[in-house]
């Protein structure tokens, strides 16, 4: 499962029997600030107006689960087997002591809370969830103190389904965006303090970039970073891979905030800043490489395309985003950058 996860965010997994090699130190070079980038460096823009709560209609909401769901009380099955022949020896149902309504919505409240990442607004949000699940939950008004409903209300996916639509729910209602405000407008790559690289070594080295390493997770992203840096690519002036090491610390210090599928408030890092020479100057680009598309991508794409037209307004200078999948471009192999950027706006 993990594997499966790192190999779907870019993350090469392989196995070996050596040591693995030593990490490297991947740091801006004096020599090469010509090619140094700057990037406005934005604080959160997210946060939760908790006053919004009061604002949450739950007779407008969907139902998730049917009324015929609870014309029987849910039961756990017992099996037991052999262990040597795996030979089934017995089979019965068994019926638990359930709890009371009030601990059930407890519950589920904590999880809409753990999701939303809303701590310390139990009491704003448990008279909302058990209007829900009293009222639209299974589409028609139920009695939350029947055995039925709470034999269904106990067991975990239920609970986990209603508190993930919940929390989304809550989330588009009380999650708003403030203006942009600068962190530190003018931070520039070459301030970049020395950090340490172990993945997809030997590591790579490019001239288009002020740094002596390009930080590469992934083979895709090692012949991604080789296109920008090929001398065909005449329009890409210079870039950076925007790496961070394994132990969570940023190399480089941009990141974007935005809304998980959850309704959680999460960060994440872009993998490259572009700068492209065109004829009315410079255009910066933001670029996502991606070897497989995982759950969460087209948010990411839509919080870093609303950071781009945000900070290209505020600026005064053209800033533009391009989520880059590995089968289009071992399919187009582009020349250029704008060549890619112009089959991406297909």
């Amino acid at each position: 499962m993990l594997r499966t996860q790192l190999e779907a965010e870019g993350v090469g997994v392989t196995a070996t029997k050596s040591d693995p090699p030593k990490p490297v130190i991947i740091e801006p070079v004096q020599e090469r600030m010509t090619y140094d980038i700057g990037i406005p460096i934005t604080k959160p823009g997210l946060v939760h107006d908790i006053r919004k709560l009061s604002d949450l209609d739950v007779s407008g909401l969907d139902a998730l689960f049917e009324e015929e769901d609870l014309t029987e009380i849910y039961r756990d099955k017992l099996k037991l087997e052999f262990v040597t022949t795996e030979t089934e020896v017995h089979q019965s149902e068994i019926a638990a002591d359930l709890p009371t309504p009030q601990d059930l919505l407890g519950a589920i409240t904590n999880k809409v809370i753990d999701r939303a990442r809303l701590s310390n607004r139990f009491a704003e949000l448990y008279p909302s969830v058990k209007q829900y699940a009293a009222t639209r939950c299974y589409g028609r008004k139920v009695d939350l103190e029947g055995e039925a409903v709470r034999s269904h209300l106990w067991r975990p996916g239920t609970q986990e389904g209603i508190a993930k639509y919940l929390a989304r729910k809550i989330a588009e209602l009380t999650v708003v965006r403030r203006a942009v405000e600068f962190e530190q407008a003018d931070y520039r790559l070459s301030q970049t303090t020395p950090f340490s690289w172990r993945r997809n070594l030997p590591p790579l080295t490019a001239r288009k970039t002020v740094f002596n390493y390009v930080a590469t997770y992934a083979d895709f992203e090692r012949r991604f970073a080789e296109f920008l840096d090929n001398e065909k690519a005449t329009d890409v002036h210079r870039f950076a891979a925007l790496g961070t090491t394994e132990q969570g610390e940023s190399g480089t210090q941009f990141r974007v905030d935005y809304l998980k599928p959850s309704g959680a408030i999460g960060f994440y890092h872009p993998d490259w800043v572009i700068v492209q020479s065109s004829e009315d100057g410079e255009v910066h680009w933001i670029v996502e490489t991606k070897g497989r598309v995982w759950e969460g991508t087209t948010a990411k794409d839509d919080a870093i395309q609303e950071w781009c037209e945000r900070i290209s307004e505020a600026t005064g200078a053209p800033w533009h985003y391009m989520r880059v999948n590995q089968t289009d471009f071992e399919s187009l192999r582009p020349s250029t950058l704008s060549d890619l950027a112009e089959w991406s706006m297909r």
